[in-house]
């Protein structure tokens, strides 16, 4: 869900509601062509990974308080933030990389990960995840963190 923003005391609230989820937020403008271009990306990504983000809305023109607060002087920009700290900010609508940083900073992990048992590089296991270990959230999330940092990589399943 993507919900929009009404003023500063709103934006608070929603940060507080988070608690430990990632936010996106994303600083747009009505009149801005590249923030209607990737918006339906975001609706998407926002409903894929409901249950770990929280995306919020701040129209630029009506919020200029948060704008200035978060140092936007570009849009569309999305600021990500988790347990009150600022993580990272991307300005431009390059929809893979918006969706790549969800999945880095929410801690996302592909299907593909799901059912992998080891992970080698250059011939050598660098993460085995037999038997009991290979139904961990953590476990997975390691697969996905190393996959997708060196191609390198061969996922055993």
């Amino acid at each position: 869900m993507v919900y929009p923003v009404r003023n500063k005391d709103d934006l608070d609230q929603q940060l507080i509601l988070a608690e430990d989820k990632l936010v996106v937020i994303d600083f747009y403008a009505d009149w801005c062509g590249p923030c209607k271009i990737i918006a339906p990306k975001l609706d998407e990504l926002a409903h894929e990974y409901s249950d770990r983000v929280v995306v919020l809305k701040v129209n630029v023109d009506e919020n200029e308080d948060i704008t200035v607060e978060y140092n936007v002087n570009s849009m569309p920009t999305f600021v990500f933030i988790k347990g009150g700290n600022v993580l990272e900010l991307f300005v431009g609508c390059n929809s893979d990389k918006l969706a790549k940083l969800m999945e880095k900073h929410a801690g996302v992990y592909t299907d593909e990960a799901a059912d992998v048992k080891a992970v080698h590089i250059d011939g050598e296991c660098i993460v085995d995840l037999t038997a009991e270990s290979s139904e961990s959230d953590n476990d997975n999330n390691n697969v996905n963190e190393v996959s997708a940092h060196d191609e390198n990589a061969v996922l055993e399943h």
